[in-house]
């Protein structure tokens, strides 16, 4: 009888210990989990620096994270931490490199930071990996335009217009670099396009203002500028700036 229950003990022993790491890894796996989904709660709140925390509290339980990794990462591009931001997108990449999200973000980051050959091969990444990542084309394209490679920035806002035919950004972001190229009227076209798509398109109105000046239409271009205004406020010394270049004035200061 003493030897059959020294039996059990010795089996109950050998599966505590053959559980418990399972057991404690189980643990640790749920911690992570549960800092990350509070992490993406406080994000989607506006709250970045307790999102950051979590997302770093979760990453100290499974440093393999994928997620956390990406979503700390959107959350550090965000606050403007650049190169942490940076730093989170090559981790993810590493874990992921068949993520195209992972390698959008990471160029939106680089393209922020100035790092304009950097991001452009993020976005080729990304689209190598998903073909119709529409914003990818978007940003490619305000990259190129930025590097002077106006016919392939337009090339890219086709395509992104191509795949989704209501992205007002994508109309603005033509007009710009058709401006470039001085074709005026096929640029306001594309931002009355924009503003079509989205009424409350500030940018937009103050794109086409501006380029209705350049091209003499004084009167229409100070009733967009003026309804720029309107939506967004913050664009009046931008605003200002140009019109008394012009010599004319606002009715609405």
């Amino acid at each position: 009888m003493l030897k059959k229950i020294c039996w059990t003990i010795c089996i109950i022993c050998l599966l505590a210990v053959t559980t418990m790491p399972l057991l404690a890894q189980s643990s640790r796996e749920a911690s992570a989990v549960s800092y990350r989904v509070r992490g993406d709660q406080w994000q989607a709140k506006g709250e970045l620096d307790r999102a950051i925390e979590d997302y770093s509290f979760a990453l100290a339980f499974n440093p393999n994270d994928f997620d956390c990794y990406n979503n700390r990462g959107i959350a550090r591009y965000s606050k403007g931490e650049l190169e942490l931001a940076i730093g989170d997108f090559n981790r993810a990449v590493t874990l992921k490199p068949q993520s195209a999200g992972a390698f959008y973000n990471r160029g939106l980051a680089r393209k922020a930071a100035g790092d304009f050959d950097g991001a452009i091969g993020d976005f080729d990444q990304a689209l190598q990996i998903n073909p119709e990542l529409v914003q990818a084309y978007n940003n490619r394209g305000n990259v190129r335009r930025s590097l002077g490679d106006v016919p392939g920035a337009i090339a890219d806002f086709d395509q992104a217009i191509k795949l989704n035919p209501r992205l007002a950004e994508a109309y603005n972001n033509r007009g710009n670099a058709r401006l470039v190229e001085g074709h005026l009227e096929i640029a306001i076209n594309d931002y009355s396009r924009a503003i079509k798509l989205n009424p409350n398109y500030a940018i937009a109105y103050l794109n086409r203002g501006l380029a209705r000046l350049s091209s003499g239409d004084q009167t229409n271009a100070l009733g967009d500028l003026e309804q720029s205004l309107k939506l967004n406020p913050a664009l009046r010394k931008t605003v200002e700036q140009r019109i008394e270049e012009t010599g004319l004035k606002l009715t609405n200061r």
